[in-house]
């Protein structure tokens, strides 16, 4: 079944490679790029543009993942309804200046970034955006409902289960490190995705995950101040966090202890 798709009308698309280029702006230290991707993202997904509302129900759907059919198939057909009631017009509008933006404020190859979940998105978009038979249509819903149901986990070489979903993320790490010779952490990609998405959800996930992060990383260095006591100052710095805004310099400082506890962690091992 081949379909039309084009991915630079497909908002989830657009926002994911926005995404992936703050992250690269990020790892190379590019404030300036950096800054730039910033302001496209906040004036391409405002509170009250049609992209974000757009982007929101591809979320609801490409995001969730339920633990029940009856769940994703309610959640489905809300989201198929809600996208039905939104100006296309607008959308038209909004997404041709957001490519405009990216092909000269930032860079037109950043439109052949792998995005991980690109199958699922240009579905998704198939569903929303093409007159379908009866067939395809229920074709394309299954695909969509079957990631949307809670994955089972699968054995891996080290007898370990794991969700699916890890699998995923496991080969997007790599091709990403393979882009970036120095690697990243795992919890660092976590951090920089968290940060990425808090542009969808009100930065709700990622204060969530620095909450729980910060004092991983805590506790890691406090066990070595009782070995060392070379970490006493870190642990102020650390303790410092806790109140502060949300921001790029922030999340830096978090990044780079988070590489200090990765290596503390690998010296014990």
């Amino acid at each position: 079944m081949r379909l039309k798709h084009n991915k630079k009308r497909n908002t989830a698309f657009l926002f994911e490679i926005l995404a992936k280029e703050l992250t690269k702006s990020i790892i190379a230290k590019d404030g300036k790029k950096r800054k730039v991707i910033l302001s496209v993202l906040k004036e391409s997904f405002s509170k009250d543009s049609t992209l974000k509302r757009e982007l929101s129900i591809y979320n609801s759907i490409l995001s969730t993942e339920t633990a029940s059919p009856r769940q994703a198939e309610k959640v489905f057909k809300e989201a198929v309804t809600q996208y039905a009631e939104l100006d296309k017009e607008n959308i038209f509008a909004e997404q041709t200046e957001l490519i405009n933006k990216i092909n000269k404020l930032i860079a037109t190859e950043a439109f052949d970034n792998f995005i991980p979940s690109y199958t699922a998105m240009a579905t998704a978009y198939q569903l929303f955006n093409n007159d379908l038979s009866p067939k395809n249509r229920v074709i394309l819903e299954e695909q969509l409902l079957s990631g949307m149901v809670k994955r089972p986990l699968v054995e891996t070489k080290e007898h370990t289960k794991v969700p699916m979903d890890t699998l995923v993320m496991k080969t997007y790490i790599k091709k990403f490190n393979e882009t970036f010779s120095d690697g990243l952490l795992e919890e660092q990609q976590v951090l920089l995705q968290k940060y990425i998405n808090s542009f969808a959800d009100n930065g709700l996930g990622l204060k969530i995950f620095l909450n729980e992060e910060i004092g991983r990383v805590r506790e890691v260095v406090a066990a070595n101040v009782n070995k060392s006591g070379d970490f006493g100052t870190v642990l102020e710095v650390i303790d410092s966090f806790k109140g502060q805004w949300i921001t790029s310099d922030l999340l830096k400082r978090v990044l780079k202890l988070q590489e200090l506890a990765g290596e503390l962690q690998s010296d014990v091992s």
